[in-house]
């Protein structure tokens, strides 16, 4: 049995726009800093033998069902301040992806038509079924696959510093009803929270809201956006990069041109080497 760190990859990239101390972080690198010293910490912290960064494709599937899911994410702006910032956030997080992709020992997985959310799903039901996973993200969705399997996932909130306690009911029924404001998902109008969770713990009460037309047109198709998919007829198109080793010098060389002293300098960098040397670089998906 191995051990197995998967980080939700923008997920973390997002939580480095900010700095420990609050405040968004500025500056041509400052996320990028943030994001390695929060990578290495998460190593650190959970010692596996593999580590996972899934990335994120188009939602197509999702896009099909609805043309506005995910929606409310798009920036308008026309302040020039704002759009410096976002334009500086994607800049940064390219580097992130192409420095972990082409120099750690960290595969990378990716699908051009499927979220993170979705490979992660995949690798734990279909690659690491008999293995011992964490999942690294503040995403509440991912308590879906904590219901699943209860007894080989964890799912560990980096915001609160705590795992994420499974539930007693199924956790995608519950969000189907309430909805989900961050991927504009609307759920069923006039169930909240108190509401959906009453439903789900009365033995034949979801079957019979469900009788009721609207009720079960708004809750399908909620539910559909929200379930994660295996990807089993989708395994072929799945992108899966790893450095193979970790490359100090190319390391070193990034990490001084992009002005990162504090990382580079003894005894840091010795522990920051050793965190990653330990990681197994065989690439068990195949």
């Amino acid at each position: 049995m191995k051990k197995i760190l998967i980080v939700d990859a923008y997920n973390m990239i997002h939580r480095c726009r900010f700095n420990w101390g609050g405040g968004q972080s500025t500056g041509e690198y400052q996320i990028v800093f943030n994001f390695f010293r929060a990578l290495k910490a998460t190593v650190d912290k959970f010692e596996p033998d593999i580590v996972y960064f899934p990335l994120d494709g188009k939602p197509k599937a999702r896009l099909d069902i609805s043309d506005t899911y995910e929606a409310n994410r798009a920036i308008e702006t026309e302040d020039p301040e704002v759009i410096a910032y976002w334009d500086s956030f994607h800049r940064q997080k390219r580097i992130i992806i192409e420095v972990v992709k082409k120099w750690f020992p960290v595969i990378t997985a990716y699908h051009p038509y499927f979220e993170c959310d979705d490979i992660i799903y995949h690798l734990v039901k279909v690659h690491h079924s008999s293995d011992d996973i964490t999942i690294v993200s503040n995403d509440t969705d991912f308590i879906q696959i904590l219901n699943e399997f209860p007894n080989q996932v964890k799912l560990w909130n980096p915001v609160g510093s705590k795992y994420r306690e499974n539930t007693g009911y199924d956790y995608v029924a519950w969000k189907s009803m309430v909805g989900d404001r961050s991927d504009n998902i609307p759920g069923v109008k006039g169930i909240g929270k108190k509401t959906a969770t009453k439903i789900l713990e009365k033995t034949g009460e979801l079957e019979k809201r469900l009788e009721d037309s609207l009720f079960r047109e708004r809750f399908n198709k909620s539910y559909s956006l929200i379930k994660l998919n295996d990807m089993r007829n989708e395994v072929d198109e799945i992108q899966y990069f790893t450095g193979n080793k970790l490359h100090i010098g190319s390391i070193v060389e990034s990490f001084d041109h992009m002005g990162f002293r504090s990382i580079l300098k003894e005894p840091y960098f010795g522990k920051f080497k050793e965190v990653f040397s330990k990681l197994l670089v065989e690439n068990d998906t195949d």
